[in-house]
């Protein structure tokens, strides 16, 4: 007689939840974590902040998530590498108990994990031109945008930039974050002089994690 056919087996357990305490004391090491009200609070009343902080400070994978937990999305964010752009899209996925994809995104050459409904989205600024030249500018129908890295110049970046600063000047509820180790503010405050009556680059400085302090070196910048 044949035996009766096994039943199926269970499905998986859903991951555990993880608090918004639980992941503050996990990164709480970074010396961004100190700065999160001071930067969410700058990004929400200026349409442009600028974020100085070496290296290793966590402003790439923090920082978005700061915005996206005051429900400042969706967001998109641009690197200047592939790997850069996988690795951290992966950082925070994981950061976020979120399956790739999902709540996180990445995009780089025909590599896409993201959906319409990803709060957060990362690319290159590569990427990010392909879909300018299809879409127009409503392919930066975002709530912010994150330019990380931006004294890593390129082609590219620089063609980004000019982009987001003409959908910024038609867009109010726009906010551009940009981000970098380094940086010359009086270049950036004049690329961006023109936003409007009083308003200009807002600056943030994130602590040295030795120092307390962050150097400033000069940049070339890109001319409208």
């Amino acid at each position: 007689m044949a035996s009766p056919p096994s039943s199926p087996p269970p499905p998986p357990s859903p991951a555990p939840s993880i608090s918004p305490s639980l992941l503050e004391s996990t990164f709480s090491h970074l010396p961004v974590m100190s700065m999160r009200k001071k930067i969410v609070d700058k990004v929400q009343q200026n349409r442009v902040t600028l974020i100085i902080g070496e290296t290793g400070c966590g402003k790439s994978s923090q920082i978005p998530q700061f915005l996206l937990e005051e429900n400042m999305t969706p967001i998109l964010c641009t690197l200047p590498r592939r790997f850069a752009v996988v690795s951290v899209a992966k950082m925070v996925a994981k950061a976020r108990n979120c399956q790739l994809g999902e709540e996180v995104g990445y995009h780089i050459g025909h590599s896409r994990h993201f959906s319409a409904s990803s709060e957060i989205v990362f690319k290159t600024a590569g990427v990010l031109l392909d879909e300018m030249q299809e879409k127009g500018l409503t392919a930066l129908n975002y709530k912010v945008i994150i330019l990380d890295e931006v004294h890593e110049r390129s082609v590219e970046s620089d063609l980004v930039l000019v982009c987001v600063k003409q959908f910024l000047l038609k867009n109010n509820d726009l906010r551009v974050v940009l981000m970098s180790a380094t940086a010359d503010i009086s270049r950036y405050r004049d690329y961006f002089r023109d936003l409007g009556r009083g308003e200009r680059v807002e600056v943030l400085a994130i602590p040295s994690s030795n120092q307390n302090m962050v150097f400033q070196r000069s940049v070339s910048y890109v001319d409208q």
